[in-house]
């Protein structure tokens, strides 16, 4: 997950509010932020959804989560309703995530880190998180376009894009192969051992969301970069 403000909520039992996240359809339609055009959906190959943004650093971040391996739900654009000393408030939360270790994650979006600081967002979602107890959250998170990984945000683009040929021979070829291949390989060294080519190579990317192959941080994604490979010497899947 990128980089940014964080910290654990308290799992405070006053102040909740009724809410309903039955759905994954968002509370309002995304309208551009900061001057910026930047507006649109991108899909989710691997779990089925479609998520609208309305930044760049939102896209980003859309884009980074869909690739982990560790998220199963991701919504966005979900309102809900806080109380301040004056009174009742309302505030839209750019991206909550659920992971599948069961923990939920509030995720704010900013532009840039200076952005973060002069608003208010920070004392927002701690005070949202406290007054909601862990019915909503369990963490809260606070990230600006300046704190993600330029490369895992490339390395994610790319995993989608490859998930999108939604080639599930190929990625069956490729777990069958496996074992057979040492604790760290390379997508050339995998395409090779599968017979299958580039379309071996797409395939073994799409591959990473699984989190069978781990891409190394801070590296883009090349035919030569080791990467983890966590089947290693298991029994061939057939």
């Amino acid at each position: 997950m990128p980089k940014g403000e964080t910290g654990y909520v308290a799992q405070a039992a006053t102040g909740l509010i009724d809410f309903d996240w039955s759905d994954t359809d968002p509370d309002r339609r995304p309208t551009a932020k900061w001057g910026g055009a930047s507006v649109g959906s991108i899909g989710d190959p691997f779990r089925g959804f479609e998520h609208g943004y309305e930044s760049e650093p939102e896209r980003a971040v859309l884009t980074v989560l869909i690739s982990l391996p560790g998220v199963s739900l991701i919504r966005e654009q979900r309102t809900v309703a806080y109380h301040l000393p004056d009174g009742g408030h309302h505030y839209t939360i750019d991206i909550h995530v659920e992971w599948m270790d069961g923990v939920r994650e509030v995720v704010a979006v900013r532009q840039t880190d200076e952005a973060l600081q002069r608003d208010d967002t920070v004392h927002v979602i701690k005070t949202i998180c406290a007054q909601h107890g862990n019915r909503l959250a369990d963490d809260y998170r606070a990230v600006t376009y300046e704190t993600l990984d330029p490369f895992q945000v490339m390395n994610g683009r790319e995993i989608i894009e490859c998930g999108r040929d939604h080639d599930h021979a190929g990625r069956r070829a490729i777990r069958t192969a496996l074992p057979g291949l040492g604790q760290v390989t390379t997508l050339r060294e995998v395409a090779t051992a599968t017979g299958l080519g580039q379309r071996g190579v797409r395939a073994a990317v799409a591959l990473l969301q699984s989190g069978v192959l781990v891409n190394p941080p801070g590296k883009l994604l090349e035919l030569d970069l080791p990467l983890g490979n966590r089947l290693s010497g298991r029994v061939r899947e057939r």
